[in-house]
């Protein structure tokens, strides 16, 4: 019986490996380099993916992983996806500032001073999420398929195969004890709750 028990939570947390998304272990297969005011895309296959500059448009941040490229420059944020060869870009504001990236094999997160933007590559599309007014980041976790961004008011999870950004509320007066993450599950200890997002699954679970 306890035996059954442990199986029947396991799933429920998406943590056994029948139950999680199919994912192949990802090689580097992207290359990005630039020149005369282009980016070149290059993938381990056939095609090259071209992107033009903005006149006046410097590039600040080349980053690969897996079939995913990041470029950050003076006026937007790019991503390249290798599995559909394709360029897709994100402007930023006049007063935006990029204070920390991560590029996984399959999604990028971006954290700005005005919101937090991510990049799921095998879908080629970046979302946004803006921080709320008084809103302060505080930490994250970001492993291959799954990111979480904790603020003094809630959880944002991100995940390479659903949605956007997903919202969980943060109880007042309880702090977090620690976060554990893996490649494809966030979870998050507070006295007496945990907290649970998974890469699957657009959607935030609460474990009493």
């Amino acid at each position: 019986m306890r035996i059954l028990a442990l199986l029947v939570m396991m799933v429920g947390l998406g943590l056994w490996p029948g139950h999680a998304l199919t994912q192949e272990v990802v090689t580097d297969q992207v290359s990005i380099t630039s020149e005369r005011g282009q980016l070149f895309g290059i993938t381990s296959g056939e095609g090259i993916a071209r992107q033009f500059l903005a006149s006046g448009e410097d590039i600040l941040v080349v980053e690969t992983k897996g079939v995913t490229g990041y470029v950050q420059t003076t006026k937007r944020l790019l991503g390249f996806s290798g599995r559909l060869q394709r360029w897709v870009d994100m402007n930023l504001s006049s007063a935006e500032q990029v204070a920390k990236w991560t590029v996984t094999p399959r999604m990028i997160v971006v954290q700005g001073r005005e919101a937090v933007y991510g990049f799921q590559s095998d879908l080629g599309r970046w979302k946004r999420e803006p921080w709320g007014a008084g809103e302060i980041f505080v930490n994250s976790v970001v492993d291959d398929y799954v990111g979480v961004l904790i603020t003094n008011r809630r959880a944002l999870g991100f995940s390479a195969f659903t949605g956007g950004f997903f919202s969980q509320d943060l109880p007042s007066g309880n702090p977090i004890l620690n976060m554990q993450v893996n490649d494809n599950v966030v979870i998050i200890h507070l006295s007496g709750l945990m907290l649970v997002f998974r890469s699957g699954l657009a959607i935030w679970a609460e474990l009493p």
